[in-house]
This record gives structure tokens, C-alpha cells and sequence, in this order.
């Protein structure tokens, strides 16, 4: 048995095998060319084992290999990197240390999801990412017409009558320009966000587990999958508090001295499915007569806005966890939220 680590950069690969003492067997920076790289790996003769660390790159390289039937990990950079820093004194993990540490079976995994969910991810990711730059416009004009001391008179500035009123606005000409590219910009972001969003509600609308998540109040369509994609396998969490570690929503501990300080949560773990569940939550606030905006209620009065959002969205992830894991729809349990 081989084993192989792989520092992936974006036009070169650096490529380096070991065998089962340690001793290395080869070693080479190729281009990343898929044919060169399958040609070097065929070369090799032996059964190997590939481990690269986690990048935003590594989908291409990953099912490059795997389709080949070559078994390959995927590594926790930041736990990999705190491993390695045991035995060389600095925080570069090159591939012939991550041939090493596999060697030793020192490498810390991370979870890989199937291609269909990873497609899934990507949709759901790139929606994400439209409606942030949709925010960040909407912000833009706001600002323009702060500068001015415009008061706008529609509740929602971006509906009909608010975008016909931005149309006709009077406004310094080369103030005039930003704004004309802005609502230009938001109309076309517009024109790509709504086809996804159809598209999310009939893949939610077909999906058995999505339709399970949306019982629980706050959680639409868009969350439901969400959650689905970055979870994908509930089995793989042998508790909620498993779960919501993965999420970044529990709060950090600071031992020292035999007491124990909680902090703010560790936001380690997905972006996405932290992100999705605190929209949740504030949906949540805004939502009566349900367990959960009692549970904010309270919390709320305790901790505060922000902090009462977080505990929603942990409380939400809670649900979510054994609605899953129980394939049982939410119900709400007190009489006066009914």
C-alpha cells in the first residue's frame, strides 16, 4: 500500500507517495492536467491511498481520482495543521507531510457529500450569493438618497410604486448615474434570483425530507433544502448538540484556573446552515401563536435581540435534528400555541 499527499494549487499539483515504512517512492509538482495526473497515478503501479487538504478547489480533483477507484481523504486544514505543527516547526502542511501524517492515520476527515448534493450545494450557494449582492444594492441606493435627506414615502422602496418612484426621483446628475446602474443592476440580479426561487420551491415541493422541515415554523422552501444540503446524512450526528457544533451555534469554553467561561458561539463549522437558520429564527420573531416565538419571547426579555436570534436558531436546528432522525412532522405541543 501506497500513500499519497497532494498540495493542490491552482495550475500545479504537488504529488508526493510513500510507501508503507515511510520511505518516498515518488515525487512530482504536474500540472493540473487531468491525463498527466491519471497517467502518473496508473504509473504508480500499486494500490495507493490520496489524501489533499480542503479547498475550493479540490471537487474537480476529488472525482477525478474516485472514478478511478482510488479512495480519497479529504482533510481538515485547521486540524491538520495543528497535528503537523507536533513535529515541524512551521504551519506549511506540503504533501509529503500529508503522505506522512495519512501514513500514520493522523489525518483529520472531513465529511464528503454525494455529487447530487454537492450540485444542490452549488445552487443554493450561488442564489445565496445573488441575493447578497441584491442586499448590497439595495443598501447603495438607500445611502444615495440619505446623502439628499429624501424621505421615502413607500414602505417597500424596492415594490412597484417605490421602484417608479426611484425612476422619476430628481437627484444630482452625477448622483442620477449611480442610482440609474443600481436600479439597472437590481432589475437584471431580479430576473436571475426569481427563476431559482421557483426552482427551489418545486424541488422542496418533491423532496419528502424538505416537506418534513417546513412544519416547523420559520423554515420555507429555501431554508428546508438548505439544511438538507449541508446535513445531507442525519445518521452521521449522534446527537443534536452534534448537530449544532457542525452548525457554529454553540457557545465557545475557556477553561482555565478549574472554571469554565462560555463565550460567544464558535461559528465553526458550515456558514451556510448557520446563515440559513438564524433567517429562520428572525422569521420566527415575526411569526405568534407557535413554541418557538414563545421560546424567543422569553429569551429576548433574557438576553436580548441578537443573542435571543441565536438561541431560536439553535432551538430551530434542535427540531429540525430529531424531525429528521424520527421522520415525524413538527407539532406544537402547547395548547395556546395552537
Amino acid at each position: 500500500m501506497y500513500y499519497t499527499g497532494i498540495d493542490l494549487h491552482q495550475k500545479t499539483s504537488f504529488i508526493t507517495t510513500v510507501d508503507e515504512t515511510g520511505k518516498v517512492i515518488a515525487k512530482v509538482n504536474l500540472p493540473n492536467e487531468e491525463r498527466i495526473i491519471l497517467r502518473h497515478f496508473q504509473d504508480l503501479g500499486d494500490k495507493t491511498k490520496v489524501v489533499m487538504e480542503s479547498m475550493r478547489s479540490w471537487y474537480w480533483l476529488y472525482d477525478l481520482l474516485t472514478d478511478q477507484g482510488i479512495e480519497v481523504v479529504i482533510s481538515n486544514p485547521v486540524k491538520t495543521k495543528a497535528i503537523a505543527s507536533a513535529r515541524i516547526k512551521n504551519d506549511k502542511v506540503d504533501s509529503a507531510m500529508l503522505a506522512q501524517l495519512l501514513r500514520s492515520n493522523l489525518i483529520s476527515p472531513v465529511y464528503v457529500s454525494s455529487r447530487k448534493t454537492r450540485e444542490l450545494k452549488e445552487l443554493l450557494r450561488h442564489r445565496a450569493k445573488l441575493v447578497r449582492d441584491m442586499t448590497r444594492l439595495k443598501n447603495r441606493i438607500h445611502v444615495l438618497l440619505a446623502k439628499n435627506n429624501i424621505q421615502v414615502p413607500w414602505s417597500d422602496l424596492f415594490g412597484v410604486r417605490g421602484i417608479a418612484y426611484l425612476e422619476d426621483i430628481q437627484l444630482p446628475q452625477y448622483q442620477r448615474r449611480s442610482l440609474e446602474t443600481y436600479l439597472s443592476l437590481s432589475k437584471e440580479l431580479k430576473a436571475q434570483i426569481e427563476p431559482l426561487n421557483k426552482e427551489m420551491q418545486e424541488l422542496a415541493k418533491s423532496n419528502p425530507q424538505a416537506r418534513l422541515l417546513m412544519t416547523i415554523p420559520g423554515i420555507g422552501s429555501i431554508v428546508a433544502l438548505f439544511i438538507l444540503a449541508e446535513i445531507e446524512d442525519i445518521s452521521r450526528f449522534p446527537s443534536h448538540r452534534h448537530l449544532a457544533s457542525y452548525a457554529g451555534l454553540v457557545p465557545s469554553l475557556d477553561s482555565s484556573a478549574g472554571k469554565d467561561r462560555r463565550g460567544r458561539i464558535t461559528k465553526q463549522g458550515s456558514p451556510y446552515l448557520r446563515t440559513a437558520l438564524v433567517e429562520a429564527a428572525q422569521v420566527i420573531s415575526r411569526v405568534k401563536r407557535s413554541r418557538l416565538h414563545l421560546f424567543f419571547r422569553k429569551r429576548i426579555v433574557k438576553s436580548g435581540y441578537q443573542r435571543a436570534i441565536v438561541a431560536t436558531a439553535h432551538k430551530i436546528l434542535h427540531y429540525a435534528y430529531y424531525i429528521l432522525k424520527h421522520q415525524t412532522p413538527y407539532r406544537e405541543l402547547d395548547p395556546a400555541c395552537a
